[in-house]
Order: C-alpha cells, then sequence, then structure tokens
C-alpha cells in the first residue's frame, strides 16, 4: 500500500512539472526512471524498517511466552508443595485422633477393670439394676461413663482441617 501511494505520487509530481529538471537535454523517461528507483530504494528500506519490527515483535512476544510458562511451572510447584504440608497436617491430626482414642480406650478399660474390682468386694453392691442409671462405687468412678472423650476427639478433628 505504502508503495504504490509512494509511486502514485512520483507519477503526479512528473505529469505536472514540479519536480526540478536538471537541464532540458536530458531525457524524461530517464528522470522518470530514476525517480522510480528512488521510490523503490526507500520502499525497500521501509519494508526492511517493518519486517524488523515485526521480528522484534514476534522475540518479545515469544519471551512473554517463555514468563508465563516459567509462573505456571512455579506456581504448580508451590501448589504441590502447598497440598504436601496440607497432607501433612491431615495425618499429622488423624495420628492425634488416633492417640487420644486410644488413651481413652486406657481410660475405659483401666475404669472397667476397677469398677470390676470395686464390685467383687464385700459391701459394694455388685448386682445388676435397670435402667440409664450410673452406679458409683466406693471410688467414685462411673460405670456408665463413656469411654471416647468426644470434645477432645472433635478438637483433634477440628485441628485438622484447613
Amino acid at each position: 500500500m505504502l508503495l504504490a501511494n509512494l509511486l502514485r505520487s512520483c507519477c503526479l509530481l512528473l505529469l505536472l512539472g514540479a519536480l526540478p529538471s536538471r537541464a532540458t537535454k536530458e531525457d524524461p523517461i530517464e528522470k522518470v526512471i530514476e525517480g522510480f528507483s528512488r521510490g523503490l530504494s526507500t520502499a525497500e528500506r521501509e519494508v526492511g524498517k517493518a519486517l524488523q519490527g515485526i521480528n522484534n515483535g514476534i522475540t518479545q512476544a515469544g519471551r512473554e511466552v517463555e514468563r508465563v510458562f516459567n509462573g505456571l511451572s512455579s506456581m504448580g510447584a508451590q501448589a504441590g508443595t502447598e497440598m504436601e504440608r496440607g497432607l501433612d497436617k491431615v495425618a499429622h491430626g488423624i495420628n492425634n485422633g488416633v492417640e487420644t482414642a486410644v488413651k481413652e480406650t486406657e481410660k475405659f478399660t483401666h475404669g472397667v477393670n476397677h469398677a470390676v474390682g470395686q464390685g467383687t468386694r464385700p459391701g459394694v453392691y455388685g448386682g445388676q439394676h435397670g435402667g440409664a442409671a450410673s452406679t458409683t462405687a466406693v471410688s467414685g468412678a462411673s460405670v456408665n461413663k463413656p469411654f471416647i472423650n468426644f470434645p477432645a476427639l472433635w478438637r483433634s478433628i477440628a485441628a485438622i482441617m484447613p
């Protein structure tokens, strides 16, 4: 498009006689050829500049794409690290919950053994009774005490949730 406008302008100036003439004996066709030659040289330089600009733009775009991929890779690695940390917290919380459950089970077993021991002593009521009432032995331990400390278990579960 630029070349066509340049050629059109040169031809118009030649027709109007606005281009300076060196001498009357010079051939007007030679002048036209010289004008075309200069116009083509200028057009060639402009096309070269345009191609250089396009090349620079493509190079810059390639750098930006590389930065994007590097950023995505970095984000993926960071997400993997965060996931590992989260899984470690979950595993730690599960271990704490299991430890708490084991401790509570041991307490329950100890309580049952203690209650059984108290029940076989003379003077302590050792028979069965109906309903949900608890029997308190001489030590004050409740036979119907739950074997799992639910509030402690819930705190352990809540601690592993992010």
